[in-house]
């Protein structure tokens, strides 16, 4: 059997009817079983079948759907037909887009494609990675963007390959359904360093943000010490690796070299980056002679260039300080985030307190998230 000519242009995008609904930047969606091999080309997908594919985690076959999977699932979730959450087009309806009037949802696939952003695997043969994503970004498009206008993708790509990434952008950049680039929190190098400028400058040429999702151990250790001995201390520690990339691209100067790149930390919080940033701008005030050649000062390339989102979102005694720290940070770059359909997921109807101002409550909802992806109209 020959691989499936799926090209990703192959049927036109509707036009999302962005109206006054919510802007939902984390849905993960999961092929059903045995799709995705089909969008694979004879060689690889023999490759995948007999050998599997390198991870942290030793050999794994990604065409198969690791038991883990299943206990970060909503119960409701699971399709009737015994497929995974996430696999269903007409649940994702149900659940999320109807009830709760989302009117744009932003996929972020991340099995089986979001393993291949593993550096581990892309050490062994950055080429399953680069088939896995390119199958990954063909699956969803035709799946769920092109029958859904409520729906856009964000395209996994080889991110320790830069020559593979840079060519996956270049084939899907200019989709509409596409409308930011895919990576993982936990990369083998800090974000800042060059061997990712390639990416930058690709996704800056096709006027696409990146969004960064966090992820496992990234071929280290999933903390800054070592490995964790719970899910409780993995799943609340999770929040160093986006500090730590927060740091280097400021630092490096990754922005001032890309002045229109613009990234979006997912699914790891927001609050405690605010003393992270007042610590950093502190720090460079009398440091500064190393970072000699950055051009401002750390907060201010906030405002331009980072924005995270809420999920999972901080719940403080005193519900009026989820506001003043998410103020702290920067209002204007929060955006909301569902992660339907996990176990954490977070209701739109009630993930805020009732104290929260309205008038942030519509910017994290709707309109920064309009404005991190250029789709302001």
């Amino acid at each position: 059997m020959t691989a499936i000519d799926h090209a990703p242009s192959a049927a036109p995008v509707g036009e999302a009817r962005l109206g006054t609904g919510i802007f939902d930047v984390d849905i993960h969606p999961v092929p059903r079983e045995g799709l995705i091999p089909s969008y694979l080309p004879d060689r690889w997908r023999r490759h995948i079948h007999e050998y599997g594919v390198r991870t942290t985690n030793g050999l794994t076959h990604v065409t198969e759907y690791p038991q883990m999977y299943g206990g970060a699932m909503r119960n409701d979730a699971w399709p009737d037909d015994g497929s995974y959450p996430g696999s269903s087009l007409e649940l994702i309806r149900s659940q999320l887009l109807d009830p709760y009037n989302v009117t744009v949802g932003v996929l972020q696939c991340l099995a089986p494609g979001g393993q291949t952003l593993n550096p581990a695997s892309q050490a062994l043969d950055p080429r399953v990675a680069d088939v896995l994503t390119r199958a990954i970004n063909d699956w969803q498009l035709e799946h769920l963007v092109y029958p859904e206008p409520r729906l856009r993708a964000s395209a996994p790509v080889a991110f320790e390959a830069a020559e593979f990434a840079v060519k996956e952008i270049e084939r899907v950049g200019s989709n509409p359904g596409v409308v930011s680039i895919l990576g993982l929190s936990k990369t083998l190098e800090p974000l800042g360093s060059r061997k990712y400028w390639p990416i930058y400058q690709a996704a800056v040429a096709h006027d696409l943000p990146i969004q960064f999702h966090l992820s496992q151990g990234g071929g280290h250790a999933n903390t800054g010490t070592g490995w964790t001995s719970y899910h409780t201390e993995y799943h609340v520690g999770h929040t160093q690796s986006l500090q730590s990339q927060m740091l280097s691209l400021i630092l490096t100067g990754t922005f001032d070299r890309f002045p229109d790149l613009k990234v979006m930390f997912v699914e790891g919080n927001v609050v405690h980056f605010a003393p992270l940033v007042q610590r950093l701008d502190y720090h460079w005030k009398t440091l500064r002679g190393e970072v000699a050649d950055l051009q401002r000062k750390p907060s201010e390339y906030i405002r331009d260039h980072i924005f995270a989102s809420t999920q999972p979102i901080d719940e403080p005694e005193n519900p009026k300080h989820l506001a003043e720290m998410i103020e702290e940070f920067c209002p204007d770059n929060v955006v909301f985030a569902s992660d339907y359909p996990h176990f954490d997921f977070d209701s739109p109807e009630t993930v805020f307190p009732s104290v929260f101002p309205d008038d942030l409550r519509d910017k994290i909802m709707r309109t920064n998230g309009l404005r991190f992806f250029g789709l302001e109209g």
